[in-house]
């Protein structure tokens, strides 16, 4: 299953506890522009 649209902890948690096997939200991150995408990227890779 695959969920799209979370954008709070609960949301997140409930997804989780019903084994949902992947989300996308706002919770994560808000859309943003390239270069920042690519800064993030490079960080955390």
């Amino acid at each position: 299953m695959i969920a799209e649209g979370v954008e709070t902890d609960r949301q997140l948690q409930f997804l989780q506890n019903q084994m949902c096997d992947e989300i996308q939200g706002f919770y994560f991150y808000r859309p943003m522009p390239v270069k920042e995408i690519e800064k993030l990227l490079n960080r955390h890779s």
